[in-house]
């Protein structure tokens, strides 16, 4: 992950005036249910009232006002939730061909996350730094590892930034889709609670961030490791500063032989421990950010691995034509992915030729191993396995379905009606009903259970896979036309 020198580009005069547009109203309607009351929803005949007041029919189809509940076993977390869907937003606009063209071009068509190169297959897609359709965060049971997090997911407050320039990234469907999601972790309050600029984003922004300060690369593995946690290691307990401490770890290799595990360093645990935890939170930029966008994924590792080895071979030339401080802008590679990797690289391999140079033949003839020599490169990954966390799903899809309970159902552990929060939903959508609250699907219990649908003819069964690869439109027509549930156990919720 490398800085990346961002500008924004003006947006042609048709496209600002819809941006503007769709901003107003979307501001708008949210502010206009604010107050509106708990375990209620909007019916047709509210949505095509709104219509009739001016706001968009794209927005008030794709309005979403529920009251969620996150945890099944108590009523204490049910609150109002108001946003949009994924069909709100308008691709054309946020993605649209010039857009999409300036941010590869301006990152040279890489991976604004994983600097893998994408322009040679046309891979990259335009996503959204702050979510803007759907906000998960994991949530771990009292036994559960990292690899067993579910992610609990509600509606974004971020809606507004949708066509936000600096809030766009051109990236890999890797990066985006397979790992990051919804998510967003930040240190302390969320806008609303917080002003987006008093926000602490927990994931590095490359257009707002140097990338370098929180993430670096170990040059024998290749795995990316939080040099945050690291250098202030290494700055509080060797008395060092921010520069000793990069060349120090560039010096030292070994250091990251456990990376980006530092547990075995000696020291290095009791004095994190002994940190507050403000301090700590403070650490956790770089480690969130690799957990998040999966950057030690087995795949990406052995891609990085390619790269080293083309280095290698045009390292000598490379090295003497770079001063001694560079940046990683500044190489003259074979290939313009992993820049980043590739600076790591470079010192490293500098620093062990000058050891060489200036150590006679006979102990260079003694001396130990290195440890490119010595080891294998370790590709095993410590991130989360997408697939675990429903990856399978499509984002679209994840943040448009939700388990919907009627309050005459709160006791029902055979079945759970399944929506799709489209204002086209046959349950949700069309007609009054009773108070109802509304449960994200936890994707770890559920994704493999049995889906029935019942027409008016007959009653047939589907999976979440299945509907996973259906297309859009496919689904708004099930989800108007049928009645939709997922076959239990479930848990008897507790009355609204």
């Amino acid at each position: 992950m490398i800085q990346i020198n961002f500008k924004a580009i003006d947006w042609l005069p048709d496209e600002e005036v819809k941006i503007q547009a769709a901003n107003k109203q979307m501001q708008a309607l949210v502010s206009k249910l604010a107050e509106a009351p708990k375990y209620h929803t909007l019916t047709a005949k509210d949505r095509q009232q709104l219509v009739k007041e001016g706001y968009a029919h794209d927005l008030t189809d794709n309005l979403v006002f529920i009251t969620q509940r996150v945890d099944e076993q108590t009523n204490q977390s049910d609150a109002i939730v108001v946003g949009f869907n994924y069909a709100a937003f308008d691709p054309s606009l946020f993605a649209g061909e010039n857009i999409t063209q300036h941010l590869k071009t301006i990152n040279k068509g890489c991976c604004a996350y994983c600097e893998s190169y994408l322009s040679a297959t046309d891979a990259g897609q335009v996503a959204h730094y702050r979510p803007v359709e759907l906000l998960e965060e994991r949530s771990v049971g009292k036994n559960s590892t990292q690899s067993q997090q579910n992610r609990i997911a509600t509606c974004s407050p971020y809606f507004d930034l949708a066509y936000e320039q600096s809030n766009l990234l051109y990236v890999c469907h890797a990066c985006n889709t397979g790992y990051k999601g919804g998510l967003f972790p930040v240190q302390g309050s969320r806008y609303p609670q917080a002003a987006i600029a008093d926000e602490q984003p927990l994931l590095v922004h490359p257009y707002r961030d140097n990338p370098r300060e929180f993430i670096r690369f170990d040059p024998v593995s290749a795995k990316a490791y939080p040099f945050d946690k690291l250098a202030a290691f290494l700055q509080t307990t060797k008395t060092m500063t921010y520069s000793q401490a990069e060349h120090y770890i560039w010096a030292h290799p070994e250091l990251l032989k456990n990376t980006p595990d530092f547990s075995q360093i000696a020291g290095f645990e009791p004095w994190f421990n002994s940190l507050a935890h403000e301090a700590q939170q403070k650490l956790q930029k770089g480690h969130a950010t690799i957990t998040t966008l999966g950057l030690n994924r087995p795949e990406l590792v052995l891609l990085r691995l390619t790269g080293l080895t083309q280095l290698r071979m045009a390292c000598k030339d490379i090295m003497s034509t770079l001063p001694e401080a560079f940046t990683e802008h500044e190489l003259p590679v074979p290939s313009i992915a992993f820049r980043s990797l590739m600076v790591d690289a470079i010192q490293t391999w500098r620093k062990q030729l000058t050891d060489q140079v200036s150590s006679t033949l006979a102990t260079k003839q003694s001396a130990p191993k290195t440890r490119e020599e010595e080891q294998e490169p370790d590709v095993s990954v410590t991130s989360i396995s997408p697939t675990t966390l429903a990856a399978n799903i499509p984002y679209w899809l994840r943040a448009s379905l939700r388990y919907c309970v009627e309050e005459s159902q709160v006791a029902n552990t055979e079945k759970r009606n399944l929506v799709l929060l489209s204002g086209k939903d046959k349950l949700y959508g069309q007609h009054n009903k009773q108070k109802c609250v509304f449960l994200p699907i936890n994707w770890l219990r559920d994704q493999h259970r049995c889906i029935k649908v019942q027409s008016p003819r007959n009653i047939w069964e589907t999976s979440f896979s299945e509907l996973a690869h259906s297309r859009p439109l496919e689904l708004c027509h099930l989800f108007a036309q049928n009645h939709v549930w997922v076959e239990g156990p479930f848990t008897a919720l507790k009355a609204s």
